[in-house]
């Protein structure tokens, strides 16, 4: 029903008045899905695909696929990386870009998010069209316009090419790596977060919203839930409802043209984290198990935030007192060199300058019955994702997937990774960041 919905959703006139298109021409989500492979290259009129895979990845899917090819006479060269524990950074896509056959066609992914990503880059560079064939449904960046990479040792998100076609071979997704489809459901429990942070931003600052686009997150949101328990057991259902939701939040991105249908603080934690890996070399884990475990906590924090009520002097004060040459000294210190991109970006938003500051609070103290509405409508209890993480027996805390760092500053660096209106910045605006902050369990 849901991809049915995404599939039908730029036909309607939207009553929030944009046009809504996404570069995806199809999705072919079933049980042998590659075997549609060469219909859908001839229906591109293309002769010779580029395969791309790990060592992983070729032997989950990338026979099946040369082995359809070959039984339909279409021709291919491939490249499959020495090594499944790739990076997505320059070399990565270097290696990619330095095997390339130039007499293809077509460039076809075989795998998930690291693949994907080199796959669009890829596809970008030469203009060809881009097949993913999907081996795991581990996280929402499938039908996305963007490759999440590591440049210069900092996390950025670089414009590449939206997938013309998505295949989900529900024979080849059900037998991923276990952890993967936790972290797939891990991804898609952030929704929770994203819509009502997407929600309070439009009541707070007047950012543009859609709620035929919220309605679609939630509905797929709505099938993995309800589809949950058997994920465990790698039932067909669950899994091929975590991979729809997944390729429709990657849709949603696309007809709102920003992000935020299917990411808010929570995926700023989990970014943190990841930037703190590349530079420090601490540890991190899956993006999707990632963002399981910071949902949880951002439920809880949501959860305090209705027992309270904005004091304007409160506010005041602790903005006043407010350093941002002290604060970019700590977040430079942290985060390393991804801070400097955060620093950039504040040069030209100005979240801390006083008077837009001012404009917000008056906004926040108005709204905010209506706030604690959105939060009591889309946000789950804490306790509640805690009971859907243990149903597919899922890492709920730091200590349950290794992670030690300053926690305190994790959360309040989150404020400053993108121009999103997201919990922290709220909690900054009302003068509570470091009391929110301090007391934060991620136990």
């Amino acid at each position: 029903m849901s991809l049915q919905a995404m599939w039908d959703f730029s036909k309607v006139k939207c009553v929030c008045k944009r046009e809504h298109a996404v570069s995806l021409a199809d999705a072919v989500i079933e049980k042998n899905a590659i075997e549609k492979l060469p219909s859908f290259i001839n229906e591109f009129g293309r002769k010779k695909a580029f395969l791309i895979a790990d060592p992983n990845t070729f032997c989950a899917a990338g026979e099946k696929v040369c082995a359809v090819l070959e039984k339909s006479g279409i021709a291919y060269s491939k490249y499959v990386f020495p090594t499944g524990d790739i990076e997505p950074d320059e070399a990565a896509v270097g290696g990619a870009v330095m095997h390339f056959d130039k007499n293809c066609d077509i460039v076809i992914g075989i795998g998930s998010g690291v693949i994907n990503d080199i796959g669009k880059i890829l596809a970008n560079l030469t203009g060809l069209p881009y097949f993913i064939v999907g081996t795991a449904p581990s996280m929402d960046g499938y039908a996305s316009a963007t490759s999440s990479m590591n440049m210069d040792g900092v996390k950025v998100s670089l414009p590449s090419k939206c997938p013309d076609v998505i295949f989900g071979d529900i024979d080849i997704l059900k037998n991923a790596p276990l952890k993967m489809l936790k972290a797939g459901f891990g991804d898609m429990l952030a929704k929770y977060v994203s819509i009502a942070e997407w929600r309070i931003s439009h009541e707070i600052t007047g950012e543009y919203y859609c709620e035929r686009i919220a309605e679609l997150i939630r509905e797929a949101l709505r099938q993995c839930v309800n589809n949950a328990r058997g994920l465990l057991d790698r039932d067909e259902a669950a899994i091929k409802a975590v991979f729809e939701g997944l390729v429709i939040g990657g849709a949603a991105m696309a007809f709102a043209k920003v992000s935020r249908p299917a990411s808010g603080v929570e995926h700023y934690i989990s970014h943190i984290w990841d930037m703190r890996s590349l530079e420090f070399k601490t540890k991190c884990e899956l993006h999707g198990i990632q963002c399981a475990v910071a949902t949880s906590v951002v439920a809880g924090l949501y959860e305090r935030l209705l027992t309270i009520s904005p004091d304007k002097e409160t506010a005041l004060a602790f903005v006043n007192s407010f350093s941002y040459e002290e604060w970019a000294k700590t977040l430079k210190a942290f985060v390393g060199k991804g801070a400097d991109a955060m620093m950039e970006l504040e040069k030209k938003e100005r979240k801390y300058d006083l008077v837009a500051h001012a404009r917000r609070l008056d906004r926040i103290i108005e709204k905010w019955d209506k706030i604690l509405e959105i939060i009591r409508e889309e946000i789950p209890k804490k306790r509640e994702i805690e009971r859907l993480l243990d149903l597919i027996d899922a890492p709920k805390s730091l200590h349950d997937i290794g992670i030690d760092d300053d926690l305190k500053t994790t959360f309040k660096a989150t404020k400053d990774i993108r121009d999103k209106y997201v919990l922290s910045r709220l909690l900054w605006d009302i003068g509570l960041l470091d009391d929110f902050a301090s007391d934060i369990d991620f136990s």
